[in-house]
């Protein structure tokens, strides 16, 4: 055996050095038998060590989560915690997209009915009705007789308007069938050929300074077998209607007329049908002389179906 160094006796045990651990370790190295080995005290050390990172790990959570104390008051308050996620909001149940409507059509409204003048007398004549109160003999009603009548006045200013200057214009009330369309300067009005008498004549002038007629007509009592005039004159100035005769179912038929114009150098020419004699010939009044002139018959068994006149 190799010879062992004599132990140090506690005597002779050297003073510490004030250099500490190295030179302690210096002049008394110690050797761990199986190589450097941390000592009691470092097991100890590093135990206490990580039992307070482990507590420290496990209270720094609990005291931060639970609240913290403030620096000026012992108020605790609760700890500021991140926001929670928003729950998922329910999934939307599809609605119907808004689009606009599709426009309904609409129903139309009529606009009031215009009045139309009339504008020429070659235009079709618009039907004729009874004057209020008369009675055509076939069932026409007041109502129906009432304002769609386009009178002789009417027609000729019309007429004077479209075309400036002398112009008559007229229309016939026939037995059983009324008053028949307003004609002018020369067209027939009446029923010729039809047996049926002309009961009464609506007559207007422009440019003729007016015009004056009267009605010869039927006369039951007659012993001479003529007809007389049953009323006297009637007149009219320009554009305003002249009626000679009656629309009554009561009035006696019409056999002839007299007629004139306002204006003495003015001339007025007419032509009539007459029953069972056809058409006379034409006739004019005379300028300076009676100025009038007679369109007709004077039998009282005859009787007025058609006329025409001219100015």
């Amino acid at each position: 055996m190799p010879a062992q160094s004599p132990k140090a006796s506690k005597a002779s045990k050297p003073a510490k050095s004030p250099n500490g651990f190295s030179d302690t370790f210096a002049r008394r190295p110690a050797r761990s038998p199986r190589g450097l080995v941390p000592g009691r005290r470092v097991w100890v050390s590093l135990g206490w060590g990580v039992a307070l990172t482990a507590v420290l790990a496990v209270g720094i959570p609990l005291v931060g989560g639970d609240g913290h104390t403030s620096k000026n008051s012992t108020e605790v308050v609760t700890a500021e915690s991140l926001p929670a996620a928003p729950p998922p909001s329910p999934t939307p149940s599809p609605t119907p997209t808004k689009t606009k409507a599709t426009p309904t059509a609409k129903a139309v409204v009529q606009a009031p009915p215009v009045v139309v003048t009339p504008k020429t007398s070659s235009a079709p004549p618009v039907a004729s009705a009874p004057a209020a109160g008369a009675g055509s003999g076939d069932g026409t009603t007041k109502e129906e007789a009432k304002p769609q009548v386009r009178t002789a006045a009417v027609a000729v200013q019309a007429l004077a308007t479209r075309d400036p200057g002398r112009h008559i214009c007229y229309r016939a009330y026939v037995e059983n069938l009324g008053w028949q369309a307003t004609v002018c300067d020369g067209a027939t009005a009446g029923a010729a050929g039809q047996n049926r008498p002309i009961k009464a004549l609506n007559i207007a002038v422009s440019g003729t300074n007016g015009t004056a007629a009267t009605a010869f007509v039927h006369y039951p009592g007659s012993t001479d077998g003529k007809g007389h005039y049953n009323a006297p004159w009637k007149g009219a100035v320009d554009g305003i209607d002249n009626y000679i005769g009656s629309s009554k179912n009561s009035a006696p038929d019409m056999l002839g007329f007299s007629i004139n114009v306002g204006n003495s150098t003015s001339v007025i020419c007419q032509t009539s049908y007459v029953h069972k004699e056809g058409w006379h010939g034409m006739g004019c009044d005379e300028p300076g002389g009676e100025n009038l002139i007679f369109g007709g018959t004077l039998s009282n068994d005859l009787w007025l179906e058609a006329v025409r006149f001219t100015v």
